[in-house]
């Protein structure tokens, strides 16, 4: 094979790769409501009084530690904090700020109040799979993610993350 055949051939893999690295092609990349979610992410919605708030920090962290799992899951970190302009979002996992008008009916619609910390895992057809008070850790996400029946039919498509 020549240089000229192998550059296309490779840029063709990539940019398949690429494409199945979205949740599907009809899916937003950077999705910025609830609604462009839907079918598409499992949101991870981290709820919290500040954006300095040593949970809120600790949750990115530990999803950046598992960036490639986060996106094989199609989870989705999304901050829900009143100075979300402050909020440092992970470098490597999948994520998203919802305006601030959205993110004010997601807070009243899962009913958390402005002072609370708290994590809620949805799934992709916005059902609610897990609620914490404190950080969640990537296994414990993977784990209740994996045992759904939507992961288990992904993770039978070819060429499935």
């Amino acid at each position: 094979m020549t240089l000229r055949q192998i550059v296309p051939a490779v840029l063709g893999a990539l940019l398949t790769a690429a494409l199945h690295a979205q949740a599907g092609p009809h899916c937003q990349v950077v999705p910025k409501s609830m609604a462009a979610m839907r079918g598409c992410y499992r949101p991870l919605l981290v709820f919290s009084p500040s954006a300095t708030d040593a949970r809120l920090r600790r949750q990115a962290a530990l999803l950046d530690a598992a960036a490639d799992d986060m996106m094989d899951r199609f989870v989705l970190f999304t901050p829900v904090v009143a100075d979300e302009q402050r909020v440092n979002p992970p470098a490597d996992a999948p994520w998203t700020k919802l305006p601030e008008r959205e993110a004010a009916a997601v807070r009243q619609r899962y009913e958390v109040p402005a002072d609370a910390f708290t994590v809620l895992l949805l799934d992709e057809d916005g059902a609610v799979l897990l609620r914490s008070g404190s950080p969640i850790a990537a296994d414990r996400l993977n784990a209740l993610i994996d045992r759904t029946a939507r992961r288990r039919a992904e993770m039978q498509r070819p060429h499935a993350n």
